[in-house]
Parts: structure tokens; sequence; C-alpha cells
């Protein structure tokens, strides 16, 4: 039985999926200022492999010419959107200054 799957909408082009079964979006730049020491960016991603599809976010993090690919499976990237909104709520609330 082969599993015929739907190639996403958001896959790049240049991700190259035909040959590695890997579907990437385009990397989204998260800089607001454009000075971040740390660069991060995010993609989404999804694999082509067994009955399930894994899929989530690609976090890329960078100080420098080698960034760090971390792919985070859709439920992690779920719960790190709450985490996220948490903490910034704690840091919103905290006294000025605080990294």
């Amino acid at each position: 039985m082969t599993i015929r799957r739907v190639h996403p909408a958001w896959c790049a082009p240049e991700s190259g999926c035909a040959t590695s079964a890997l579907h990437l979006s385009r990397l989204r730049s998260v800089a607001p200022r454009g000075d971040e020491v740390i660069q991060v960016r995010a993609a989404l991603w999804q694999m082509d492999v067994g009955r399930l599809a894994p899929a989530g976010v690609l976090l890329e993090l960078s100080a420098g010419d080698d960034p760090e690919r971390w792919p985070v499976d859709l439920a992690q990237a779920r719960a790190l959107v709450h985490v996220l909104r948490e903490l910034l709520r704690l840091a919103d609330g905290a006294a000025p200054g605080v990294a």
C-alpha cells in the first residue's frame, strides 16, 4: 500500500523536497531591531516518512556564520507559544531594565 502525500502549499521550491522528502518553507527572520547579536529565523517543516508525516517549526539560531537548526514538532511549537506568552507577560510586569 503506497501512502500518497499532498505537497504542502507553503513548501519553498528551493527546499529540495523531491530528493530529501523534507519540505521546508522559507525562513522568516525574527529581527525587530535589526542589530540583534543572536539571529533567529523560523520556518515550517514536514517529512514524508511513514504513516504519520512528522511536522513542526524549524528554529534557526546563529551568532555568526554557522547557524544551528532545531526542528520542533507541532505539539512542542504550540506549547512554546503558550510558554513564551507567559514569560513575556512576566517580563512586561517586571521592573524596567530586566532582560
